[in-house]
């Protein structure tokens, strides 16, 4: 079977309705939910709204734990395949029906998003990027495989689950790496399929930017890239540009460089930094 994994969260549980009302407008209903709820819960008004048949799991600790104990558990009911929506976003009608066509020659599927902020017939197409299978050098330093627009074989899952690392703020950037370094192949799609909301919870923000953020984005992307080192990638040299970075980042001039690099399209996640 098919599953969607979500996690709600307090900050995300005031979008459910929106959100699960994308799932049940799905034109292919092949698949069951899976609910992470992470110190929260919800009403029975909230889940007589859910369509499909679902599964919740409690708990209530760090977001990026949560997350990976809610895979694990759900590994263990043997799903085909697992479709990531963050539940602050939202899918197309036909993105479930285009991941599944996509996801039979590939371990992974990448599709593109629309940005939007509160309304989501209101939006923009997030990459320009072309489609084709990806390649560990397309996210070396950068990314674009997110919890909002990917769809993972459970089968290649399992076999890095245990490998990503709970104090990466970064969870999908390293489960897409990992996925690659085992060599599962993977394929980027150019057609939107996922309305990824741009709001100030955004771990890594693709429309504002703010010297506090900044900051805390070099801080995340090191801690990454060391991870990362112990599966032979030398990110020696870029560590280095990252720390002297994060120094002269209270520079007013230093500071406009680098919010004038943010501003230009195409922006991935981590990408301005």
């Amino acid at each position: 079977m098919n599953y969607v994994f979500t996690t709600i969260y307090p900050g995300s549980k005031k979008y459910f309705n929106e959100f699960i009302e994308s799932l049940n407008e799905q034109s292919n209903k092949n698949f069951k939910i899976f609910i992470v709820l992470n110190g929260t819960s919800l009403s029975k008004t909230q889940k007589k709204k859910i369509l499909n048949e679902y599964t919740i799991f409690n708990t209530n600790t760090a977001w990026q734990n949560a997350r990976i104990k809610g895979l694990k558990k759900l590994l263990k009911l043997n799903p085909k395949n697992i479709i990531f929506i963050d539940s602050d976003d939202l899918m197309r009608a036909d993105r479930i029906k285009n991941n599944l066509k996509e996801i039979k020659k590939y371990n992974f599927v990448v599709n593109n998003c629309y940005l939007f902020k509160k309304e989501k017939k209101v939006n923009k197409n997030w990459l320009s990027r072309k489609r084709g299978d990806i390649k560990l050098s397309h996210i070396k330093y950068k990314n674009f495989i997110g919890c909002t627009n990917t769809i993972v074989r459970a089968k290649s899952l399992k076999k890095i689950i245990n490998k990503i690392n709970v104090n990466l703020t970064a969870f999908d950037w390293c489960m897409a790496k990992l996925l690659l370094i085992k060599k599962f192949k993977g394929l980027y799609t150019s057609t939107p399929l996922s309305y990824y909301r741009q709001y100030a919870q955004n771990t890594s923000s693709l429309i504002e930017i703010t010297q506090k953020k900044v900051l805390k984005d070099i801080e995340y992307k090191i801690e990454h890239y060391k991870y990362f080192e112990k599966f032979g990638i030398n990110y020696t040299k870029q560590i280095l540009e990252l720390e002297n970075k994060f120094k002269k980042i209270n520079n007013k001039k230093y500071y406009s460089m680098i919010k004038k690099k943010f501003k230009s399209n195409n922006q991935y996640w981590w990408s301005s930094i």
